[in-house]
């Protein structure tokens, strides 16, 4: 008797997973882009028109100060001796033309500015000091080679410091005019003041002279008083 063939053992069956339960969370959300908008650019001062204009003229100018002041860094001796140069020519210019040192030096207002100068501004000097100081004896003799000469004793009661009770100021040359006739024209004007009962009253007197150089004397020809102005203060 045949024993019966043994049979296959069921295959064994494996549970499925259990998943795990995960809550479900909120998606996030993620941020907007903003649109960006093209910004036009804004031109600048400097770009303009009349600006470049003004930096063309002006960025040589620049260049050669830079320049100048980097070279003086590098050569201070060449440099001190090129201003020294250059004030000793213009002291000799201004002397020969004027009479007169730079900064005020040796500064005399009657030393006459106009070409062939020759010291007429010295009578006129002295004639009006004389007169400020009411001395008539010097009047007389400096009016000696006019030919009509003004009353010294009516100018000194009229102009002088000590009979006219007035004040006088620094007399200021304010022009002169040489003629065809080598006759010198010159302008003087001088502040004056006056104290009165509770103010000071002031005003200008202009003088007028005549002068010239003969035989290498200087004479003076004519005086005339011609403007005698108040001042408004």
């Amino acid at each position: 008797m045949t024993s019966p063939s043994p049979t296959q053992a069921p295959p064994t069956q494996t549970p499925p997973p259990i998943l795990e339960y995960k809550p479900a969370l909120p998606a996030e959300r993620k941020p907007e882009r903003k649109p960006v908008r093209a910004t036009p650019v804004r031109r600048r001062l400097g770009d303009a028109l009349p600006a470049r204009i003004i930096k063309g003229i002006l960025r040589p100018l620049i260049k050669v100060l830079y320049y100048l002041s980097t070279w003086t860094r590098k050569h201070k001796l060449s440099t001190l001796a090129i201003i020294l140069l250059l004030l000793v020519s213009a002291s000799a210019t201004t002397y020969k033309v004027t009479g007169d040192l730079p900064f005020g030096i040796q500064h005399d207002p009657f030393n006459f500015a106009y070409n062939g100068g020759k010291g007429e501004g010295q009578q006129v000097q002295n004639w009006l000091y004389a007169l400020r100081d009411g001395d008539i004896t010097h009047l007389q003799l400096l009016d000696k080679d006019m030919a009509t000469p003004p009353d010294p004793s009516q100018l000194v009661g009229q102009f002088s410091q000590p009979k006219a009770h007035i004040i006088w100021g620094e007399a200021v040359v304010v022009g002169t005019q040489k003629e065809p006739d080598t006759t010198v024209d010159s302008f003087v004007q001088v502040p004056i003041s006056a104290t009165g009962p509770g103010n000071v009253a002031k005003g200008v007197i202009l003088f007028h002279f005549l002068t010239a150089s003969v035989n290498g004397q200087n004479v003076l020809l004519g005086v005339d008083p011609i403007s005698i102005r108040a001042l408004q203060w």
